[in-house]
């Protein structure tokens, strides 16, 4: 997984396509997110395009996650969709979380959160 500070201030996390993510990999993900955030709570951009498949483990990792203060989702194609209701649904979201398949939007939304 590439997690990373975009240039426009916000986490970026790329999980890694054609790969199952599991709860070690976001639990590594999660952990390179707490260092960067550091104290603060940060928004992230979640591409998960092409990925095959997220374990509930990951799914439960994620959905723990601190340091976030919202989340936008992005994916291109309907399985993308579907993988994104996954790992969205099952239990409430510790931060405003939203799917988009348009990264502009995404990029948006994450931009009038981070100032609300």
């Amino acid at each position: 997984m590439d997690v990373s500070m975009a240039p426009e201030g916000h986490i970026l996390l790329i999980l890694p396509p054609g790969e199952v993510v599991t709860g070690t990999m976001a639990a590594a993900a999660n952990d390179e997110v707490g260092r960067l955030a550091g104290i603060r709570k940060m928004p992230m951009l979640l591409v998960l395009t092409g990925v095959e498949a997220v374990t509930r483990s990951a799914r439960t990792v994620f959905s723990s996650a601190q340091s976030l203060a919202a989340v936008a989702v992005l994916g291109m194609t309907p399985v993308d969709r579907v993988i994104a209701n996954f790992l969205l649904g099952g239990s409430v979201q510790p931060c405003p979380t939203r799917y988009f398949s348009s990264e502009q939007e995404a990029l948006g939304w994450l931009r009038r959160k981070s100032v609300a």
